[in-house]
């Protein structure tokens, strides 16, 4: 599946020349089973918080040579070493199998499906506030949590488990995101085209009646439906 390969190559392009972190065998954070309200007085600080970036985005593929394993990788400091309201950007890019997810409507149900999966995971200390308009993810990180131990390894680990019980995802490649001169503008650019992107497959399988000459994704749709075809030729169209 290629939809989603500029995505991946631009990603790829950004974090060139910064160096990550990872960890093997960190233990899951706990998840908290229902939405959370972290206070003011039980907020440490806020990822994302006064207008500071706050980037979320999902990307597809089903090529192993992209994702070839569940892995948690953070680029700047833990949550631990924060101490102050700080930037931040988790980039979630999974794997389908080509064979089961499907094409047309059944395609575009299922990456939405996972793409959904975020708004029922709720780590303990870890409150999101997602914008699916706007693709921003704010957090507030709460003091008691990271006196317990709240580190991104336990979240992501979290998250990757919750990506992992849809039956079409093979594997996750989490990535967090807080060095303060990291160019998350233009991450959100990338994150800003791959819903896009999304939204594109959708007309295009559902053949919308739209006025393309005036439709802001007249030039995505025209490369998606390219994509498409190479995928899955005419199937679900």
């Amino acid at each position: 599946m290629n939809l989603y390969d500029g995505c991946f190559a631009e990603i790829d392009r950004l974090l060139d020349g910064h160096t990550p972190r990872t960890k093997e065998g960190f233990p899951v954070w706990e998840d908290a089973g229902q939405n959370q309200i972290l206070f003011r007085s039980d907020t440490a600080y806020e990822l994302g918080g006064k207008n500071l970036p706050a980037v979320s985005s999902v990307i597809f593929t089903d090529d192993a040579g992209k994702v070839g394993r569940d892995e948690v990788f953070l680029y700047g400091p833990d949550l631990p070493e924060i101490k102050a309201d700080s930037p931040y950007a988790r980039i979630a890019m999974i794997r389908v199998n080509s064979e089961t997810i499907g094409s047309g409507e059944k395609l575009y149900s299922a990456i939405r499906k996972i793409e959904y999966t975020r708004y029922h995971i709720n780590p303990d200390g870890y409150m999101m506030r997602i914008s699916a308009m706007t693709q921003r993810e704010c957090v507030r990180i709460g003091s008691r949590a990271l006196e317990a131990g709240l580190s991104f390894f336990g979240v992501g680990r979290l998250f990757v488990d919750a990506y992992r019980k849809h039956k079409d995802v093979e594997n996750v490649k989490l990535i967090f995101i807080t060095e303060p001169g990291f160019p998350y503008g233009k991450l959100m650019d990338v994150a800003k085209r791959s819903e896009n992107i999304t939204k594109a497959l959708d007309h295009l399988v559902n053949k919308l009646k739209m006025d393309c000459d005036i439709c802001r994704l007249k030039d995505i749709c025209s490369e998606v439906e390219e994509l498409y075809k190479k995928d899955f030729g005419n199937q679900g169209t």
